[in-house]
This record gives C-alpha cells, sequence and structure tokens, in this order.
C-alpha cells in the first residue's frame, strides 16, 4: 500500500483537526479550464477528454489547496469511493502524482488570486513588448510588401499572423525551447508532449490568444486568434466535424465515443479517411487559388465553404504561403525574438517573483508557469496593438491560412 493511501486511513480513522470543508469546489470546477501548449495524442488520456468531468476539475483543486479526499467528496457531493476511483484513473492518466506521502496535481493550476497576480505581471510585460513592435513596425511593413500574399491579402490580415501567430506564439516558443533556459522542450506526458495549466475564472485568464495547426502531404494549416468562445470552423477544427458524418452520429462528443471504442484498426482507417479527405480538398483549394477557372468537385465545394475557405462565388479567401514565403517569416520573427528575450530577461526576477507567490509553486516547475504566463503576456502585446491600431482584430475573430512545406 503506497504511502499516501496509509495516511489517508489514519485519518479516516483518527480524524484529521485540520480539515476544512470547500463548500465552493463545485463551483470551482465550473468556472475552472484547462489548456496545453504542444501536442496531444488522441486517446484515452488527452486532457481536453479527461477533464470533461467537473469531478475530476474538482480533485484537482482540492489537491491544490491540500484537501482531504473526505472534504474533496463531500464539497462534489460525491462518495470518497467515487473520488478514489477518479483519483485512480488520474494518476494513471499522470495528472496527479503522489510525493511525499501527498498527492497532487502534475500541471500548473492558479486560482483567483493567482491569477490576478499573474495578469498583473503580464499586463506590464505585454505593453513594453508592445512598444518594442512599434518601433519595428517598418519591418513588419517592408516583410508584408515582401510576402507573395500581398498581392491578394490586405495588411491587416496578413500581419496579424506574422506579429501574432509567428513572432509572439510559434516561432517564440521555439526559440524558448532552444535557449532552454527559461522554458525548455515541452515536457513529455503519457498522452503526448506538452505544458499544461489549469486557471480559474474563464478562457479569458488562459492566455485569449492561441495557435492551432497540422500537417498533411505537402500542407500546413492553422488558425490564430481569440480564444473565448472557441467556435472556429475552418482547419485544424475540422477533424471532428468530418468524424460527425463518418460515425453517422448527431453529437461530436457521441461520435468521439463511438471511434474511441473501435478497434485499432478501424480507428487507423477512419483517421486515414479523414485525413485523405482533407488532403483531397487541400489539394482542389490550392488548384483553384491559382486558377480561378477550375471546378471544383461537389464535396470540396462543401468542404471549403464551411471552413470559409471560399465564399459563395467561390472565390478563395485564405492565403496560402508559399515555402518562401515561410523563410522571410521566420527571418522576421529571429530578429524580434532579440527584442522579446531582452524584454522578459528585463523582467525576470519580478516574474520568478511572482511564481514564487503562486502557490502552485511547490509542486509544479517554472517552465510551466512561465509559458502560461507567456500565453497572457502576448495576449496583452496584441490587444495593446490592437489599442494602438497597429493590428486590427480578425472578422471572425481569428485569422486562417495555409502553407507549402
Amino acid at each position: 500500500m503506497s504511502s499516501f493511501l496509509i495516511l489517508y486511513f489514519i485519518k479516516l480513522v483518527l480524524g484529521d483537526a485540520n480539515m476544512r470543508a470547500i463548500p465552493n469546489l463545485d463551483q470551482k470546477a465550473r468556472r475552472f479550464n484547462i489548456i496545453i501548449c504542444g501536442s496531444a495524442d488522441l486517446s484515452e488520456y488527452n486532457p481536453s477528454d479527461v477533464f470533461q468531468m467537473p469531478i475530476r476539475k474538482g480533485i484537482v483543486i482540492g489537491l491544490h489547496e491540500d484537501y482531504t479526499i473526505e472534504d474533496i467528496a463531500k464539497s462534489l457531493g460525491v462518495s470518497e469511493e467515487e473520488v478514489l476511483n477518479h483519483l485512480k484513473f488520474l494518476r494513471e492518466a499522470e495528472y496527479v502524482t503522489e510525493r511525499n506521502g501527498c498527492l497532487i496535481p502534475t500541471f500548473f493550476i492558479a486560482l483567483k488570486d493567482d491569477v490576478l497576480r499573474a495578469k498583473d505581471m503580464a499586463k506590464h510585460i505585454g505593453k513594453e513588448l508592445a512598444e518594442r513592435y512599434e518601433s519595428s513596425w517598418s519591418l513588419i511593413e517592408e516583410t508584408y510588401r515582401k510576402l507573395s500574399v500581398s498581392h491578394r491579402f490586405s495588411f491587416d490580415r496578413v500581419s496579424f499572423v506574422l506579429v501574432g501567430a509567428y513572432s509572439l506564439d510559434m516561432y517564440m516558443l521555439e526559440e524558448f525551447a532552444e535557449e532552454g533556459k527559461i522554458m525548455p522542450k515541452a515536457p513529455k506526458r503519457k498522452a503526448g508532449c506538452f505544458y499544461m495549466w489549469g486557471v480559474e475564472d474563464g478562457m479569458d485568464s488562459l492566455g485569449r490568444y492561441g495557435m492551432h495547426l497540422d500537417e498533411i502531404g505537402e500542407y500546413g494549416y492553422a488558425t490564430f486568434g481569440g480564444e473565448i468562445e472557441r467556435r472556429r470552423r475552418s482547419p485544424p477544427d475540422h477533424w471532428l466535424r468530418i468524424l460527425l458524418e463518418l460515425m453517422c452520429e448527431k453529437s461530436m462528443a457521441d461520435a468521439l465515443t463511438k471511434f474511441m471504442k473501435l478497434p485499432a484498426s478501424e480507428r487507423e482507417r477512419t483517421v486515414k479517411a479523414i485525413n485523405e479527405i482533407t488532403l483531397k480538398v487541400l489539394g482542389e483549394y490550392e488548384k483553384r487559388y491559382y486558377d480561378s477557372g477550375y471546378k471544383l468537385s461537389p464535396e470540396a465545394e462543401k468542404y471549403l465553404k464551411e471552413w470559409l475557405y471560399i465564399d459563395e462565388k467561390l472565390t478563395p479567401l485564405t492565403p496560402i504561403y508559399t515555402r518562401e514565403d515561410m523563410l522571410m517569416i521566420r527571418d522576421f520573427a529571429k530578429k524580434m525574438s532579440t527584442q522579446i528575450f531582452n524584454v522578459i530577461y528585463k523582467n525576470l526576477n519580478k516574474i520568478k517573483d511572482t511564481f514564487k507567490k503562486c502557490k502552485a509553486s511547490r509542486y509544479a516547475s517554472f517552465a510551466e508557469f512561465f509559458c502560461w504566463l507567456y500565453h497572457l503576456t502576448f495576449t496583452e502585446t496584441i490587444d495593446h496593438l490592437i489599442m494602438k491600431q497597429k493590428l486590427k482584430t480578425p472578422i471572425h475573430g481569428y485569422e486562417y491560412w495555409i502553407w507549402k512545406k
């Protein structure tokens, strides 16, 4: 028997004078959101599926708050046996572990006070970063003019991707990982390689802007933008919609459940079918993009309209960045990364002090905290640039594009 369970049963028999009730634990769980930075496998351990149940959120919050299993069960209105059953799965999924006889979350958690503290820090650094971008705006405009997409799409659309998606988000995270001192490569977990954090009080506290991307064949496709409602229609969020059709279900939850119950060989065939559909549609879109006379197949037209890649007149609405474009974007991001590193290291001691004040600092790594804080920070940077009318919020709340690998 583990040392944790021994201590648990001793407390159960003898009682614990320090036990506290958590009357609002269930409410906290419903205001608690979890996000990852990295790549998670499509498995039963995927965090988006694991934490669909509020009870599991309540359990990790309770552990974060140093509450006993008895208190957690009472607050959630369930039996201790049910809590222990969920704990067993959470440990198996590696979202909870035992350290020094205590169960603790394996990812960073921030409740209200810590969220406010981190957001104050992010606001300060984000404004400073925005000023660096403002002083480099001629470089941004120059880079835009060099890109092939500048002949088809406005500066507003391209600059949001150039500054937000690549310079502040994707390529900068790669720079941090390569530098290795502040935020190395995402840790390996049972469900993949990713940083992970859970915070109280809504998606806005997670870092409101995010990039979602995938690759297939010679194509990459992505979205970048606000995370408040998460109602994106273009790839890479199309996957479940195609799965819904293939599984012949009415809800995405039912389709995913049915998919997970399939034998491994059937799941592989289903994934292959989805990839084949996606690749075919992207290939047809590229032909239409460069040749207005190309006639789309009915299937491709249906999906491209749903993804907002074309309008009712079949006009291409989605930029395709060439390989040469991507090299120029990478070069721009590399130049701006020097500015970002300067601002971060200038404020690093304050950032570390903020981390030490967070309750999760006793079990979570600084790198995971920083990953969350940096997302809050570049959200503030983008919002500041929008306020100064340097960037413009995309019409759908997010920007979307394709690139050639």
